[in-house]
């Protein structure tokens, strides 16, 4: 029965799609095939106008997210408007998915015209948690460095309730790639180390998120990492053998070797030689090879040069 509504909807106008919508929206069940019939039928800016008008008028969840998913796809620029409208007006707790589903697709705009929304909705601690993640990690994506008071002051409280969102800030932060983000994870590097030992997963994101910044030329920084090298959390050593790899520092290679010379954790000692490859040549190999090291080491050796040196071969 929906089909037919579909193939009949396929000879109006667009102001007839929005008309027709309208007087039947709540009955329409064939939303996929429904789609279909906008989109090869009518010009982008009558698809985009469709889309608006389910995003503005609609409250079927099921509905909702497709025409998101369709706008995702199409990313006509007119609909940018409609997600952030929907976005700031939506409050119903059944709309939840499809306000996290909107704010992931505005950020694939990548356009600054959304900032000022996304950090009202960061800051709304009112909100559903899944809603304030979605708008950290757009914020980031989108790089603005306007969000950088927003997210600062997220990743900064303490008084935070959710771990995950200040994480999801942190990891924001640097993606902006401002430099002022280093002095942000600093206070937090040195604050109590009861809450830090608390929140070692906050603690990881920040060293992972300094490998967005230009940490080279902030001694501070490396400072900051030096330390983190010798963390209690296996899985923040790591994260800064990761960031120091990728930063490619005089004192890199140095520091890394030290850790897959004496960490007492084995997976530390394999990252840190993944790493120490990357940064070199197969002499780091040879080494773990021809002398006494762990047998896991040298496993993981040979494996590298299984998956990399014999394919060049």
């Amino acid at each position: 029965m929906e089909v037919v509504r579909v193939d009949i909807m396929s000879e109006f106008t667009a102001m007839d799609i929005i008309s027709y919508l309208e007087n039947e929206l709540n009955n329409f069940t064939d939303f996929s095939a429904l789609f279909k019939q906008i989109y090869s039928n009518f010009h982008q800016k009558d698809c985009a106008r469709a889309y608006g008008y389910i995003l503005k008028n609609s409250t079927n969840s099921k509905l909702l997210d497709l025409t998101i998913r369709e706008v995702n796809k199409t990313r006509y620029f007119e609909n940018l408007e409609n997600l952030i409208d929907f976005i700031l007006r939506t409050t119903n707790d059944d709309l939840i998915n499809a306000k996290v589903l909107a704010i992931k697709t505005i950020s694939n705009y990548k356009s600054t015209n959304a900032v000022s929304a996304l950090m009202y909705c960061l800051n709304d601690k009112n909100s559903n948690y899944k809603i304030r993640l979605a708008s950290a990690e757009a914020l980031g994506k989108i790089g603005d460095r306007n969000a950088f008071d927003a997210l600062t002051n997220i990743v900064t409280d303490e008084d935070e309730k959710s771990i995950y969102i200040r994480e999801s800030a942190a990891v924001a932060l640097g993606m902006l790639g401002d430099s002022r983000a280093l002095d942000v994870f600093s206070s937090i590097l040195n604050t109590k180390q009861m809450f830090l030992d608390k929140f070692s997963y906050l603690k990881e994101k920040i060293v992972e998120a300094m490998s967005n910044l230009d940490i080279a030329k902030d001694k501070n920084a490396l400072s900051m990492l030096k330390k983190s090298l010798l963390d209690k959390s296996s899985r923040i050593r790591i994260s800064t053998i990761e960031t120091l790899m990728n930063a490619e520092l005089e004192e890199s290679y140095d520091l890394i070797y030290e850790r897959l010379k004496y960490d007492d954790n084995i997976e530390v000692r394999k990252n840190a030689l993944v790493a120490l490859y990357n940064l070199s040549d197969r002499t780091i190999l040879d080494e773990i090879l021809n002398n006494d090291y762990p047998r896991e080491l040298q496993a993981q050796a040979m494996d590298i040069i299984k998956e990399y040196e014999d394919n060049d071969e």
